[in-house]
């Protein structure tokens, strides 16, 4: 009986192939005489005519039929002749007959709109044959779960195929989206966009997709957006071929508009955003295409501060819609085409642009990456400050602040002696007292401050030394309970046991913002801690008893809203903060830059050496962190303050979102991830189980919002972490950052120190966003060289050099060396010519050649191939005239080596040299066999005297692996 059955089904597959046979010659005989008669036709109407449509319609007809007959062998031939012929050569012709004569332009507008319903069909037919069924948030199903199962069951290769012609299909139709948007100026682009992103969401690892669609947006925002699909492509697996072409001509375009544009001090501001997106893109040229430029520094600071004037620049105000909708939309388009400022789509391409230029840096050449990295990060120093701005001109107000800005009007109360004190001690030093005793200086200084003192203190005859001290500690004292009146919390709240024990015995004025104390100030008061307590907790309640100001009370909702958003009800000469209703609502959904911050803060999170690198230069990046971490604490995380400002239906309803997705906010992906998912740069992995989330979720605007403002209040936290001198005050329930304490005086200081000292701290003051870019590097090596020094651990060499006999008999041992990624493996020419020739007698050294061409192929950052003028003659040696092919061969490699070796000696090599130690060499060259065994057969010639001669040093694998695995070992790292 089987026998039989399997008979019947022979033949029947046998009949099917015979049939598609048939019909594929049909298929290709009608294709080309519709090429004929395209290529033939002389004006619109004639390509149009009745009998070239009929045979379009055949064509169309019998490869359908053909492409669900045998689909494994001669659908994906059929899916591009029907494109081909059918649709891209007829739309190429009409464009070129219609530069003559445009009349006819209904014809191919039907012809185009036919060919979207076409495919739309055909997807529809090829999602039910092949029991292809999409999600949501990738493509919308046509089909319940219950009628695909009662779809026959396609194999595994069927649903790959099926996959490949609904990617195809996509593509297509975003092209003939794109006809209409080029050709007619009648269809948003969007359109095209949408088709085009689903394309690329069935296969993930083609880049075609984000070719076309900066094809779709040539000239849209600069060039910007072209450039940033362009790089996406690069960045897929299986990057568009002509993708690259067409990113270099985008840079040539700049690169002109360049050299032609004039800065003036008269610039508008689409003139200003212009130039800003300009330079950015020539930036972005240098840093991708590995262009040598020295003036990288001055560039990135230039740049930055375009940034920073383009970020406040404010959005144009629009003609009335009801007066005059065409001057409406025409300033629409006009703002959608040259825009005048840096809206949130702009922004989020600048945001890609410089991740993925930096995942190609990393991955080219990591030693020129930082400068981008360090570019990156103060890009994203300058949205947060946007960011915060909003978040203020809305009302959402710092819940810090009503400390701060109280204890700043009562330090304006107080003495002014006391600050007279901390401007005029350091500077005020003659030359006389730097070279004298001590105690006649100190004596001097205390003569000062009597003498500045007496019109408001008597200061009576004792020992200066403790007068001294004793009028600092009064003063400090003042300001502490000055702070404390500012607040309105309870005594149970406000005690001194509730002070968190990160502030050291701090109290309220060391929030940001605020005048800090230094070290030995605040030793001066320990004795004096209890009587403080004290005081405060008699101000305290004294705070308490002050009356609070109530707005009035209006029938408006936003109007209630305001009343309960006062924040600082507790100084009652300041005035009261309004919550904008409608800016609030306008934020959550949408008009903000939460998207683009959110890529960022996911990088940051992986760039933790250069958070902690930063230093006293990241003090307006980590003060940003700390004020929109505490605005969002209070008016959107569910354990937030709820007596402030949560009587407002929105903010009511925002926290009652928090709390829905408060558990699984980190895993669902948001729109940034999903146009990102497949490349390096999304924070998911392309097969995540994070993606299936979405079936559970659907996601409103102003869920995927909350969901970024409760990943910013994790992102706040864990920099928290990171950075010592970010604190929290649990009384207070407010972060602050802990401001670098004053130097300690030195008596000794000579004018010009004391005036650079000055100088320093102004230039400091002017630019600090300069100063974070320029400091980032020096900052960064020092910190890996006390990490290096913490840690103990001893150096390792940077390169390794490998020889034939390593490759060929000890490949398993190169494998992890380069897996280690401690490493990088340089292979010199003549090895691989060595290889070659082995391989016909040897399978190892096949093995050893599929492995290199492997890891070349797909870019490895430690595994790098002898390039072009890497080589140098070894100094002071007399090569031998006669001497066996192994010889000469083994000098190619010592040559090699020594090009390194010769840059590290007159001090021109890698500037990582600093970090591996005096006594650890550079470069090792490793060798498969034992060293100088072959120099016995030829001993006119020493290969490794010729090694030890050049400060070359050559190990055997073996050896050097085993001492490598025990280093390993001890620190406790896994391989």
């Amino acid at each position: 009986m089987k026998n039989g059955c399997n008979e019947i089904l022979e033949a029947k597959i046998v009949e099917r192939n015979e049939r598609a046979k048939k019909l594929y010659r049909y298929v290709t005989d009608v294709a080309r005489r519709v090429g004929e008669l395209t290529s033939a036709s002389q004006s619109i109407v004639e390509l149009f005519s009745i009998k070239i449509e009929v045979q379009r319609q055949k064509l169309r007809d019998y490869c359908e039929k053909l492409l669900f007959l045998d689909p494994l062998n001669y659908g994906k031939k059929t899916l591009e002749l029907l494109w081909r012929k059918v649709y891209y050569d007829t739309i190429t012709a009409a464009k070129k007959l219609r530069e003559s004569v445009s009349d006819s332009d209904s014809f191919l507008y039907s012809h185009i709109e036919c060919g979207i319903g076409h495919f739309n069909s055909l997807i529809e037919r090829i999602q039910s044959e092949f029991t292809i069924s999409f999600k949501e948030h990738v493509y919308v199903a046509i089909h319940d779960e219950e009628e695909v199962q009662e779809f026959k069951t396609a194999t595994d290769d069927e649903l790959q195929f099926g996959r490949s012609a609904l990617h195809s299909c996509f593509i297509y139709l975003g092209d003939l989206s794109r006809y209409q948007v080029e050709i007619f100026q009648a269809v948003d682009p969007s359109i095209a966009a949408r088709y085009y992103l689903l394309a690329a969401h069935i296969e993930l690892s083609l880049g075609m997709p984000y070719n076309q669609l900066g094809n779709l947006y040539l000239d849209k925002n600069y060039n910007l957006d072209s450039v940033c699909y362009y790089i996406q492509c690069l960045n897929c697996a299986t990057p568009f071929e002509g993708a690259m072409g067409n990113l270099t001509k985008i840079f040539e375009k700049n690169i002109q508009f360049d050299e032609t544009c004039n800065v003036t001090e008269t610039l508008t501001q689409t003139e200003h955003v212009q130039n800003t997106i300009v330079n950015f893109l020539s930036l972005i040229e240098i840093w991708y295409l590995g262009k040598s430029d020295t003036n990288i520094p001055r560039r990135c600071n230039a740049l930055a501060h375009e940034f920073k004037l383009c970020m406040g620049f404010s959005k144009p105000s629009l003609p009335d819609i009801n007066k005059n909708y065409n001057d409406y939309i025409q300033a629409i388009d006009e703002e959608n085409t040259n825009p005048s400022y840096l809206n949130s789509n702009i922004i989020q391409k600048i945001v890609q642009i410089c991740l993925f230029t930096h995942a190609k840096m990393i991955e080219t050449d990591e030693s020129k990456a930082f400068a981008c990295k360090a570019f990156t990060l103060a890009l994203l120093s300058q949205l947060l400050q946007k960011l915060l701005k909003q978040l203020n001109y809305i009302g959402l107000i710092n819940p810090a602040s009503k400390y701060i800005k109280h204890s700043a009007i009562q330090e304006n109360e107080s003495d002014t002696v006391n600050k007279k004190i901390e401007q005029d001690l350091v500077p005020e030093i003659d030359d006389n007292k730097v070279n004298g005793d001590t105690e006649t200086q100190e004596n001097d200084i205390t003569k000062q401050t009597e003498t500045e003192g007496d019109h408001k203190h008597n200061t009576h005859n004792g020992d200066t030394k403790n007068n001294i001290k004793r009028t600092l500690t009064k003063r400090r004292r003042r300001r502490r309970v000055a702070s404390s009146e500012s607040s309105d919390m309870s005594d149970a709240e406000t005690g001194s046991s509730d002070i968190d024990s990160n502030n050291s015995g701090s109290d309220d004025e060391n929030l940001s913002d605020s005048s800090f104390q230094s070290e030995d100030e605040k030793q001066s008061e320990e004795s004096d801690n209890e009587k403080d307590d004290e005081d405060l907790s008699d101000k305290k309640v004294e705070s308490n008893a002050l009356p609070k100001t109530d707005s009035k009370t209006n029938e408006n909702e936003g109007d209630a809203c305001n009343k309960n958003s006062t924040v600082n009800n507790y100084n009652p000469n300041k005035s009261m903060h309004e919550l904008n209703v409608s800016e609030l609502q306008n934020f959550l959904q949408g008009d903000n830059i939460l998207a683009s911050i959110k890529l960022l803060q996911d990088w940051v999170l992986l760039e933790k050496d250069l958070i902690l690198s930063c230093g006293d230069s990241g003090e307006s990046l980590f003060q940003c962190v700390v004020d929109l971490l505490n605005i969002f604490t209070f008016y959107f995380n569910i354990k937030g303050n709820e007596e402030d400002g949560n009587k407002c239906h929105i903010l009511v309803f925002a926290k009652s979102m928090a709390q829905k997705l408060k558990l699984e906010y980190k895993k669902i992906p948001l729109p940034e991830d999903i146009n990102l998912r497949g490349t390096n740069i999304c924070k998911f992995d392309k097969d995540a189980a994070e993606w299936q989330i979405l079936d559970k979720y659907k996601l409103t605007v102003y869920e995927e919002n909350i969901i970024r403002i409760l990943n910013f209040i994790d992102f706040g936290n864990q920099i928290a972490k990171i950075v010592p001198r970010i604190r929290f005050n649990r009384s207070l329930k407010v972060f602050y950052l802990k401001k670098s304490s004053l130097p300690k005086l030195n008596t000794k200081l000579s004018h010009k120190r004391s005036r650079e000292w000055h100088n320093s701290k102004k230039q400091h003051a002017e630019s600090s966003e300069s100063g974070l870019l320029r400091q980032l590097g020096r900052l960064w090596l020092a910190s890996q060289v006390r990490e290096l020094e913490r840690s103990g651990q001893s150096a390792t060499p940077a390169l390794l050099v490998v020889d034939t006999a390593a490759l060929n008999k000890h490949l398993r041992r190169v494998k992890q060396l380069v897996r280690a990624r401690n490493f990088v493996l340089l292979i010199p020419t003549i090895v691989l010519q060595e290889l070659d020739n082995l391989k016909r007698e040897q399978s190892t050294a096949r093995d050893a050649i599929r492995w290199l061409e492997l890891q070349l192929r797909s870019g490895s950052r430690f595994l790098r191939a002898q390039r072009p003028g890497q080589t140098k003659p070894l100094p002071l040696l007399k090569y031998p005239r006669k001497a066996p092919p192994h010889i000469y061969n083994f000098i190619q490699i010592l040559e090699f080596c020594n090009h390194f070796i010769a840059d590290e000696k007159h001090g021109n090599g890698d500037s990582d040299n600093s970090l591996q130690g005096k006594s650890t060499p550079l470069l090792i060259l490793l060798v498969g066999g034992e060293p100088g065994s072959d120099e016995e057969q030829y001993k006119e010639f020493s290969v490794t005297g010729a090694a030890q001669s050049a400060g070359i040093t050559v190990e055997q694998i073996g050896d050097f692996y085993t001492k490598w695995r025990q280093t390993v070992h001890k620190n406790g790292k896994k391989r």
